[in-house]
């Protein structure tokens, strides 16, 4: 009876012991959480501490800490880590959407004040897609702020201003972005288990940018009979068109 008290003791010390004893503390601290944050949160748009403590990981820790956390945190622990893992653009990412769609968690995530029901594999595809967005606004962004110092004698308001706009650089581009979505994107319509949320999600992000891609037409004509999906039927025709 010692030696499996001494053995149950030493699982939790010994699961995260690849980490150093502040991103171990930082981590135990985000995992208490019981759903993914955005840094703002609720009607007042209140500070997430959750996320304070995600982006105090990602200033700490090394990228195997990160690598550690995205494989073997618990589900927010899990999105988070991943989110670190494609700002850094470590050489896993094709491994660890894999690995998600084989142990696609459930995971409860807060973006302002909607709450929302998502899976592992979902969060990884939609954080990667959406960084094209985020590249252009800012580009755009830093276009404006060049046009605002580029003006004689321009007010210093405006100049503090323009400051504080957050123009944090990625470290991808959005050829590199599509070319790592569409690696994902025929791991999951190679799967005939993978889930109606994500291959909507597709279906959906290709029929609003008006991108086809002939060559899922028949993978996709599974999941919309398999699924009786009108969101995947909808592309389908775009395609045909």
């Amino acid at each position: 009876m010692i030696k499996i008290t001494c053995i149950l003791f030493l699982i939790p010390v010994l699961s995260f012991g690849q980490l150093s004893p502040e991103i171990n503390t930082l981590y135990n601290g985000l995992s208490k959480s019981e759903r993914v944050e955005s840094a703002a949160i609720g009607y007042a748009g209140s500070e997430s501490e959750v996320y304070q403590l995600f982006t105090e990981i990602d200033k700490k820790a090394s990228d195997k800490e990160v690598e550690y956390i995205a494989f073997n945190g618990n589900p927010v622990g899990k999105v988070y880590g991943s989110k670190m893992a494609f700002r850094r653009k470590l050489n896993i990412m094709d491994k660890l959407f894999t690995y998600y769609l084989n142990n696609n968690e459930a995971v409860i995530t807060m973006q302002g004040c909607m709450v929302s029901h998502s899976h592992l594999a979902d969060e990884l595809y939609q954080n990667i897609f959406w960084e094209k967005e985020n590249i252009r606004k800012n580009a755009m962004t830093m276009k404006y702020k060049d046009s605002i110092k580029g003006l004689n004698n321009p007010d210093q308001e405006l100049l503090n201003c323009i400051a504080l706009f957050d123009t944090e650089n990625s470290k991808w581009t959005e050829k590199e972005i599509d070319s790592l979505l569409i690696q994902f994107d025929n791991l999951i319509l190679d799967d005939p288990s993978s889930s109606q949320s994500l291959v909507e999600f597709i279906a959906e992000s290709y029929y609003y940018t008006e991108k086809k891609h002939l060559e899922y037409y028949n993978k996709l004509a599974y999941f919309e009979k398999k699924y009786n999906s009108e969101m995947i039927r909808k592309y389908m025709e775009f395609c045909s068109k």
